[in-house]
This record gives structure tokens, C-alpha cells and sequence, in this order.
């Protein structure tokens, strides 16, 4: 998720307006339930059934899927939700040629669920088939084959090949530069930096000093086609001094944002303090045992839906848990609850405030044991997030 606050960043300083919102769950007055919106599951399973009996064409059936799919998802049906989106693929995966997008949306949704479930393998998978379908109904330098491979530097960040991404991401900058894709290469550039600035949090050898360069790299560039992606690199360039504990960086960030955007009328996350990982402390072992792999928790069914208002001052406040998953444990979400109430994010003033939805899952990669073929969790948890009021869940192209 390190590129998401840089890439909304360019979004807003390119168009000035907020997207559209999808109705927000309710709470009650006990603070517990929700109310949802929207199609019912059963009613999105039949319109799918009735395509599929209809013989609808590929980017339809498609649709009907993702449609059912991310209901099952947000209803915690994790598993169903992919099963949904194979049996899609093993439809329409022949149709690469004539119906890049749909399928390639496909991939890249199935990629989204199984890194939820912690299948690293099929997520890695999908992000190399987004790119093989578009790269089946589209040139190579196609822009949005260039797009693909810069989710795939993603991927291959996310997974722990840090060197493969930063060389992907320079990759698709060279060759925009080449094409004059300024836009392409904007993105590219700030995804180094935001490599960069993301293994700094972790790293000290030289990772700092790599990542003021790299922001310092996407200023400099002089097509005008990447001065959204320079003016989110002078953010992300003072975000650093926040990490660095600088007296005054979170409000110097602010009024950085304040300088470049003014007038943006939807709230970006300029600051978030970090997580802190529900290691082996949150696994209740029993006094005076080391943690081994055996003992980790059942990671299945850890999920929350986590609602806050984003004040006028860029403030949070109202952080609750609206719903949560059936076999919840009650332990993982309290440091998420704490990092989201020390968040801050650009002002506001024009507006009551933003109300926000997001979904955290608790969850650990699958792995085989050494000589055989039992799958068995690491023993190092994680937590995946999606925001759940502004973009659909499983987002398409």
C-alpha cells in the first residue's frame, strides 16, 4: 500500500475534485451494528447465473462476477469470493486477445482477494497474468501495459523482491521517457521513490539517503505532463522529516500540501503513524515458550470494518469498529485503531468532514514445510487493508 497516498496525491493536484463516495455504513446508537447498502447477494448470484445462461459475452460475464464477488468479499466470504472469480477465469481467460480489460480486471481483482488470504503465490500469479492479457490485445509500449508492469513492481515489492521492483519501476520510466509517455514515466519515477521511502521505514543503509534522491529525481524531470507526480514527491519528500522526528514536520507537511493543492476538495493522508506488527506478543504463548511455527494462531476469519471522521483540520476522530468477522479475536485491530487515530491528513476547512470506511484483514502467508508437501502459515502475521468508502473493493482498470 506505500504508493496509494503519493498516486491520490496526484490525482488531486491533477483534477482538484473528489471522487464519488458509495453509500457509508451506518452505525447505531450501540456503536455496533451497521446498516448496508446496496444489491443483495442472492440477487447478484442470479443476474450472474442468468448471463451465463444467456451466453453473454466475456466483459458481461465479467462484470456479473466482480459484481457477486465483491459482495462475497465485503460479507467476509473471502474464499467464495475467489472460487467466484477462478471459475470467471477458467470462462474467459481464452478471451485475452479480444477482451483485454475485462480479464485483465478480472486477474487483478483475484489478485487483491488472494493476498487477503495470504496465497502470496496466486497474488504474485494474477499481477504477472494482468500484464501477459494486456500485453495479448495491446502493443507492448501501450500505456496500459506499462501501467501493468509498474502493479507488478508492486507485487514484486509486496513479496519481499525489493531490487526486482526498483528495477521494474526504472525499466517502465526508461522506456516512457523514450515513447514521451511523460505521464507514465511520472508514475514510474514516483514509485521508486516511494520504494525507496517505504524501505526506509525499515533500513537505515543508505535507504534514507536513496529516497531524498529519488523524490529529488521526479522534481527535477521537466516535462510538464509529470509535475503532479513532482509536487507528490516534494509531500512524500517532507514526510520523511516527519519519520526523521524533525520538531514541526507534521505541520510543515501540511502546509506543504496547503501550497500545492490548494483548493483540493477531498482529504489525502499526509501522515500515518506505524502500525505496530502483531508479532508473536499478540499469540498468547505460554509463559517461558519461544514462539515456533506450530503454535501460530488460526488466521482465518480475522477481519474488521473500521469506520472515523475526518475532521476539517485534517485531524481523525470517532475511530470505531463497525463490524467485524464472526471468529474475530479481539486483540490484532487495537494498534490499527491507534495508528488511525494519529493520522493526519490534508485540511479540509470548506467541508463538516469526510467520514471513511476501511477493511483490515489479519492474515499470513501460506507456505510448504521444508520436504513436504504441508501448507502451514509463517509464523510473521500482516494485515491487509482496502478502503471500502470511495473505490469498489475489487477495483477495476
Amino acid at each position: 500500500m506505500f504508493r496509494t497516498t503519493s498516486f491520490a496525491l496526484v490525482a488531486l493536484l491533477t483534477t482538484g475534485a473528489a471522487s464519488a463516495q458509495q453509500p457509508l455504513p451506518a452505525p447505531s446508537t450501540g456503536g455496533r451494528d451497521i446498516v448496508v447498502t446496496g444489491t443483495p447477494l442472492k440477487d447478484l448470484r442470479n443476474a450472474l447465473a442468468r448471463c451465463l445462461e444467456q451466453h453473454c459475452p466475456p466483459d458481461k460475464d465479467i462484470d456479473a462476477t466482480l459484481a457477486v464477488a465483491e459482495a462475497q468479499f465485503v460479507a467476509g466470504q473471502y474464499r467464495d469470493a475467489r472460487a467466484t472469480m477462478l471459475k470467471s477465469i477458467d470462462r474467459n481467460r481464452r478471451f485475452a486477445k479480444t477482451y483485454p480489460e475485462p480479464v485483465s480486471d478480472l486477474y487483478r481483482a483475484h489478485s487483491r482477494v488472494a493476498a487477503h488470504l495470504g496465497e502470496d503465490g496466486a497474488y504474485f500469479g494474477s499481477a504477472l497474468d494482468v500484464v501477459s492479457t494486456l500485453k495479448a490485445g495491446f502493443a507492448d509500449d501501450d500505456w496500459r501495459v506499462l501501467g501493468a508492469k509498474l502493479e507488478l513492481g508492486d507485487a514484486y515489492f509486496k513479496t519481499g523482491r525489493f531490487e526486482d521492483a526498483v528495477g521494474l519501476y526504472r525499466t517502465v520510466a526508461r522506456r516512457a521517457h523514450e515513447l514521451h509517455l511523460g505521464r507514465a514515466e511520472g508514475m514510474a519515477l514516483l514509485s521508486i521513490a516511494n520504494a525507496y521511502v517505504a524501505a526506509s521505514r525499515v533500513r537505515n543503509d543508505g535507504y534514507y539517503a536513496a529516497a531524498l534522491k529519488a523524490c529529488d529525481a521526479v522534481r527535477a524531470a521537466t516535462d510538464p505532463a509529470i509535475a503532479p507526480f513532482g509536487a507528490a514527491a516534494t509531500v512524500l519528500k517532507a514526510k520523511l522529516a516527519v519519520r526523521t522526528g524533525e520538531p514541526g514536520a507534521v505541520d510543515r507537511l501540511v502546509a506543504t500540501y496547503r501550497t500545492l493543492a490548494k483548493g483540493a476538495a477531498k482529504p489525502v493522508l499526509l501522515y500515518a503513524p506505524t502500525i505496530d506488527r502483531p508479532m508473536q506478543a499478540y499469540l498468547e504463548f505460554p509463559d517461558g515458550e519461544a514462539p515456533i511455527k506450530g503454535a501460530v494462531q488460526d488466521f482465518a476469519d480475522q477481519w474488521v470494518d473500521i469506520g472515523f471522521n475526518i475532521a476539517p483540520d485534517g485531524t481523525v476522530d470517532e475511530a470505531e469498529v463497525l463490524r467485524q468477522s464472526p471468529h474475530y479475536s479481539g486483540k490484532w485491530a487495537q494498534p490499527v485503531m491507534t495508528a488511525i487515530r494519529g493520522r493526519r491528513y490534508a485540511p479540509n476547512a470548506t467541508g463538516p468532514g469526510t467520514s471513511r470506511v476501511e477493511r483490515y484483514t489479519y492474515t499470513a502467508t501460506w507456505e510448504f514445510e521444508t520436504g513436504s508437501r504441508i501448507r502451514t502459515r509463517r509464523p510473521v502475521p500482516k494485515i491487509e487493508v482496502l478502503d471500502l468508502t470511495s473505490d469498489a473493493a475489487l477495483p477495476s482498470s
